[in-house]
C-alpha cells in the first residue's frame, strides 16, 4: 500500500500552486469586483492545510540533517549552512504563523 510521504518537494510544490493559483482567481484590491466567498473558504482550507502540512517535512529534513553533522567531510562548513538553513526556516514558519494570525484578525474586525 503506497503511502503519501510529506516531502519537501511536495509541500514547496503546493505552496507555489496555492499562491499561484490565488493571484489568478482573487481579485486586485483595486477592482470592484468581489471574488466568491466559497473560493475564499477554499484558500483558507488550502493555506491551513499548508500551514500545519509544512513543519512535518521541515522537521524529518533537520533531524536527518542534523544526525549526519558528525560525519560531514568538512563539518565546519556544513554545520554553518544547517544553522543559516534552520534559522530560515523557522522564520519562514514563524511568518507564516503571524501573517495567518494578522489575516485572522483582519477577516474578524
Amino acid at each position: 500500500m503506497p503511502t503519501l510521504l510529506l516531502t519537501l518537494r511536495r509541500v514547496a510544490l503546493a505552496w507555489v500552486i496555492l499562491l499561484f493559483g490565488a493571484a489568478l482567481i482573487l481579485p486586485n484590491l483595486r477592482i470592484q469586483v468581489r471574488s466568491h466567498p466559497a473560493v475564499k473558504i477554499v484558500i483558507a482550507a488550502y493555506w491551513v492545510l499548508l500551514l500545519i502540512g509544512t513543519p512535518i517535512p521541515l522537521v524529518r529534513h533537520f533531524r536527518r540533517a542534523w544526525r549526519e553533522a558528525p560525519i560531514a567531510p568538512n563539518r565546519t562548513i556544513y554545520v554553518i549552512w544547517l544553522c543559516l538553513e534552520t534559522a530560515c526556516a523557522a522564520g519562514l514558519m514563524a511568518f507564516l504563523l503571524c501573517a495567518t494570525v494578522a489575516a485572522v484578525l483582519v477577516a474578524l474586525r
